[in-house]
């Protein structure tokens, strides 16, 4: 029997992936493309779904991109994207309203929005051989309606199995892995990148950082981590819900799992999701379906 081979991966790496893979399934995939736009109109303040018909000015083309990473033993990622046209400020208004309704996107067009990429998931993956439906500890509506419809779609075959933010006390820092990467790097001469001096400040710095999150009553790496280099180090951010959710995912070994997030901008939270399961299995075959993400360059 061939000896598995456990391959480590940083964000970046994996950003830089997923980036080549979107390029390469977009010139050798195009059949797969939904001619379909959402744009806005700021008369009404109101964002509009054509199921119909693109147009290049659209904030979305909604456009469904499958791509595999191997460093993650055949990990799928499905998702519409924002468009290049799309500026920050109108990205986070059309996530704030899809998320959270206020209104300006009507329930038509959200349902017809998720039923629509979760028919064209099936059709790539057939759903009702997904086992076991994994999300993350959310508020947003958005994952709520996106898991109704899948649990109406595949029922019985899937059950579902929350994995929450784990305490701020639990929340640890992969100094080892940070050592590696960062601290111990070199410049192109083979001289250390940084004096012991600095590499002490440094983490003086991470240990303050980690007191003040061990001190909170609750830790939102969105909320306090949004620019900081330090969030990929972060360990232990998700947890199972409880021990008969872990004893579940530990008894379906070697069978195909479903991670459901609504709308990806960093992968933070995806990242921490595979890292929660593959800490307890590396055997599962895991798809992980979002149903928005950003432009990759």
């Amino acid at each position: 029997m061939a000896k598995k081979r456990v391959v480590q991966i940083t964000l970046e790496e994996l950003s830089n992936l997923i980036s080549t893979s979107i390029k390469e399934n977009l010139e050798t995939n195009k059949g797969i493309i939904l001619n379909e736009g959402v744009r806005y109109d700021k008369e009404s303040d109101m964002f509009f779904f054509d199921f119909e018909n693109g147009n290049e000015t659209d904030l979305i083309q909604l456009q469904k991109v499958g791509y595999k990473v191997s460093a993650f033993n055949q990990c799928y990622y499905y998702a519409y994207e924002f468009t290049e046209n799309i500026d920050s400020a109108s990205r986070t208004s059309f996530i704030h309203s899809i998320k959270f309704p206020d209104g300006r996107i009507t329930e038509k067009d959200k349902s017809t929005f998720i039923v629509n990429a979760v028919n064209q998931l099936d059709t790539d993956i057939s759903l009702p051989s997904y086992k076991l439906i994994v999300y993350p500890e959310s508020m947003s509506e958005l994952n709520r309606s996106m898991l109704r419809y899948l649990n109406r779609f595949a029922s019985p075959d899937i059950a579902s199995m929350e994995l929450v933010k784990a305490l701020p006390s639990k929340i640890e820092f992969d100094y080892n892995r940070f050592n590696a990467e960062v601290l111990s790097a070199k410049l192109p001469n083979g001289r250390n990148r940084f004096s012991e001096r600095q590499k002490q400040e440094v983490l003086s710095n991470i240990y303050t950082m980690m007191d003040k999150i061990h001190n909170l009553q609750y830790f939102s790496i969105a909320r306090d981590f949004k620019k900081s280099k330090y969030r990929q180090y972060i360990k232990n951010y998700y947890t199972f819900k409880n021990e008969d959710d872990k004893r579940l995912y530990e008894s379906i070994l070697n069978t195909n799992v479903l991670i459901v997030d609504d709308i990806v901008t960093s992968g933070t939270t995806l990242s921490h999701l595979l890292s929660c399961l593959r800490a307890v299995s590396d055997n599962n075959n895991i798809v992980v379906f979002s149903l928005i993400g950003k432009k990759m360059q």
